[in-house]
């Protein structure tokens, strides 16, 4: 083979892998949200967190990490993801300790309450999977959480996605987002998801007939139980965040008990949302299941106080860490109270990482 040839190839190859790099960043998609909450976690410094948040879209739409930051001085960002099931969670908080050292980890159970055909769905899978970045840690996830059958579409996502083009109108607004993320750097409100309403009628939520802790969620509940204590996580508090309608009698008892009897820690915020914690059914949620803005901070000022009256963390960070979230601290505040104003006027309109620096 002559060298003109030899150098044909080669260029041939890397015209070929850069446009296979470029086919997945651009024609990938699952929900903008969850693209956004999990890419922008890989953007933040290692080893730069606090507290591990674990959760469904709960904990970022009712919880600012920011916030938290501003007033009792820990970090922590929220990996959530809309409707993600519970069983899901452990290879979530994988990721979380690959990257960071929290002192404490934070879960919503919500997600161990989902129906079991439910919780089996390929979306979900696809939601957190196809939105982490291309690697050996990846694929290891994959290896270990999906089928067998169904892996080859995880690690060659296109060919699930391939079909995307036909949209390309949608994808190439998406893929602004995408370009204006790897600008950013990392997420001023560290995932943030809310609407401007005391009662949406864009995003209703379709409750569960009925919340059960059935065994393929306890299975789920124990398989995460067993990773903490082989890992020797110690600080671990999981917590029911506040919703409308509280749980079924009984299962938030049920709950606990498997939880406490492992030596960890449960909170259910349900039962003092309105006493302790301050929060208003009339006014402080945007529907049955997520706290508006004005609950969220509400919520954030509660849960930031237990956790800093009961762990004691470090927060001991690096000058360019504190820097960096104490001006997220600052634009969240900001942003709140726009969104205050929008929600009293009742907009009802979807803002989070993506378009926060545009209220």
């Amino acid at each position: 083979m002559t060298r003109k040839r030899v150098i044909k190839l080669i260029v041939l190859m890397v015209i070929m892998l850069v446009l296979f790099i470029f086919l997945n960043w651009f024609l990938i998609r699952t929900t903008t949200t969850a693209e956004m909450h999990i890419k922008y976690f890989y953007n933040e410094p290692e080893n730069s967190m606090d507290v591990a948040i674990i959760g469904a879209s709960e904990m970022y739409a009712d919880y600012s990490a920011p916030l938290a930051y501003k007033d009792y001085g820990y970090t922590g960002y929220n990996y959530c993801i809309e409707g993600i099931p519970g069983q899901l969670y452990l290879p979530m908080l994988e990721t979380y300790l690959n990257r960071q050292d929290p002192e404490l980890v934070v879960i919503e159970v919500n997600g161990y309450l989902y129906p079991e055909e439910y919780c089996k769905r390929e979306v979900n899978y696809r939601r957190l999977f196809d939105n982490i970045p291309f690697g050996a840690e990846r694929n290891e996830l994959i290896s270990k959480y999906v089928d067998p059958d169904e892996q080859l579409s995880y690690y060659l996502p296109i060919i699930k996605h391939h079909s995307n083009w036909q949209d390309i109108g949608y994808q190439a607004y998406r893929a602004k987002f995408l370009a204006e993320l790897e600008i950013n750097g990392t997420s001023k409100t560290k995932s943030f998801g809310t609407r401007t309403t005391v009662n949406s009628k864009k995003k209703k939520y379709k409750r569960p007939n009925k919340h059960s802790l059935n065994d393929f969620n306890k299975q789920s509940l124990d398989d995460m139980i067993s990773f903490l204590k082989d890992r020797g996580i110690e600080n671990v508090l999981f917590i029911r965040a506040p919703h409308k309608h509280k749980l079924e009698e009984g299962l938030s008892d049920e709950l606990e008990s498997i939880i406490t009897a492992s030596g960890y820690d449960y909170l259910n915020c349900e039962d003092i949302a309105k006493d302790e914690i301050g929060i208003d059914k009339k006014t402080d949620y945007y529907n049955d299941e997520h706290l508006n803005v004005f609950g969220n901070e509400k919520f954030t000022r509660f849960l930031g106080g237990y956790i800093d009256s009961h762990y004691s963390l470090s927060k001991d960070h690096t000058e360019a860490v504190d820097k960096e979230w104490q001006e997220c601290a600052d634009f969240t505040a900001e942003l709140f109270e726009k969104l205050k104003v929008k929600t009293l006027k009742n907009e009802d309109e979807l803002y989070y990482e993506g378009n926060a620096d545009r209220v």
